[in-house]
């Protein structure tokens, strides 16, 4: 279970602006003047959700961080809070939130909020941070984003996928300044990478944007190599988590759903545990796991529908790059930096950008995010979302004549 605290001075609504919220919760940022929250948000569960703050937290740091590793998921803070607080802060934001969303409010009986790390900030104000945020999980539309191309690690892929999500962002690609999301495709916005890249934008034609867009790209895909172990890490485990694919877990759901419960933390523990012990002996594929279902027993079946359920939380998952320019500070850090509230160090890396673009150095960090449960009781959700990205992957391969593969 993450920390406990109990911070007074962060029970002031005045401190925390609206930044962000999804169906199930509502994102806040710390807009005060001490410096040791500074880059940092407020986490809060929204009304009417099937888990907790606490079951999320707990499953995050026991079943997601062992998987992904420490580097990349990063530390929460379980915040006390009281109802008064949560009352005051749900009028506060009420004018900030998108009005198809206020249909559900936060909580006000939940006893705890997440305190984390803002991924879209630097905690210094050196100089300023652009972020980009890219979800694996390809949404029931028909565009030209393939995942596998952007898991690819080949430059020329990379880009294609990354081109596609440019021209239909959707919810796959999402762009930060300075910790404020930045609409791609609304008029002039490769404004917000020329104030970045420090590139004169007085006059911004064609030429131009696509210079700085093609700047944005170049530096995107060198870091997208530089961490190739975490794409292969997360392509792996999206594979070997859900070796029996759509159709091996609907047929066992006909039979077991009914006998299956939501897990406590300690036996989710115990499926990781066991999914470890049977990938280490390199038996796992997808062939061998769909030939011997027939044969499985309800404890094998059982582990099999579970595993699932943590592969559709890493396909949900995203991918969150923070740069920023180096200077002379980064060197001393020796490639960390500690955090005056969090106990786990941010691991930062240094690329450079240079051909036919300005020559310089960035600092950039990476963290996996979205790494919530998923339910029990919204597998035929999953599954019909399973049913549809494939369904959109074969319309796309047939539009686009070209083959989105491993």
């Amino acid at each position: 279970m993450a920390r406990v605290e109990t911070i007074p001075e962060l029970y002031d609504t005045t401190i925390w602006k609206f930044k962000a919220e999804g169906n199930a919760n509502i994102t806040l940022s710390y807009v005060g003047e001490n410096a040791r929250f500074s880059a940092t948000v407020l986490r809060l569960r929204k009304d009417n959700q099937l888990d907790t703050i606490i079951d999320s937290c707990s499953y995050v740091n026991s079943v997601m961080k062992p998987l992904l590793g420490d580097e990349y998921v990063g530390e929460s803070i379980l915040l006390e809070i009281r109802p008064e607080f949560l009352k005051a802060l749900s009028k506060s934001i009420l004018k900030m939130r998108s009005n198809n969303r206020t249909q559900k409010d936060i909580d006000h009986n939940q006893k705890y909020a997440l305190l984390m790390s803002d991924h879209t900030m630097f905690p210094s104000n050196i100089s300023p941070t652009l972020s980009v945020e890219l979800k694996y999980l390809k949404q029931g539309h028909i565009t030209r984003y393939c995942p596998l191309d952007l898991f690819s690690l080949e430059d020329k892929r990379i880009r294609k996928a990354i081109d596609a999500l440019i021209d239909c962002p959707r919810n796959n690609l999402k762009l930060f300044i300075q910790g404020m999301q930045i609409k791609i495709g609304k008029e002039n916005w490769p404004t917000s990478l020329c104030k970045f890249f420090e590139v004169d934008y007085s006059e911004l034609d064609d030429k131009k944007q696509q210079y700085v867009i093609d700047m944005f790209i170049a530096l995107l895909i060198q870091a997208i190599k530089e961490e190739q172990y975490l794409f292969r890490k997360l392509k792996t485990l999206q594979k070997t988590l859900d070796e029996l694919d759509i159709e091996g877990i609907n047929k066992l759901l006909i039979t077991y759903q009914p006998k299956l419960s939501e897990l406590s933390l300690e036996e989710w523990k115990l499926i990781v545990d066991e999914y470890v012990k049977r990938t280490a002996t390199n038996n796992s594929n997808n062939e061998n796991a769909r030939e011997f279902m027939s044969t499985m027993e309800y404890k094998q079946i059982r582990q099999r529908i579970y595993e699932h359920l943590m592969s559709a939380t890493l396909k949900d998952c995203s991918i969150i790059f923070s740069f920023r320019k180096s200077d002379m500070r980064d060197v001393a850090r020796q490639n960390s930096h500690s955090s005056p509230i969090f106990q786990n160090k941010e691991r930062l890396q240094q690329i450079s950008l240079s051909d036919n673009y300005l020559d310089r150095s960035y600092v950039y960090k990476v963290n996996v995010i979205d790494l919530d449960p998923k339910p029990l009781a919204k597998l035929p959700y999953y599954q019909e979302l399973d049913a549809k990205i494939v369904e959109n992957y074969l319309k796309c391969n047939a539009t686009n004549n070209s083959k989105c593969s491993e």
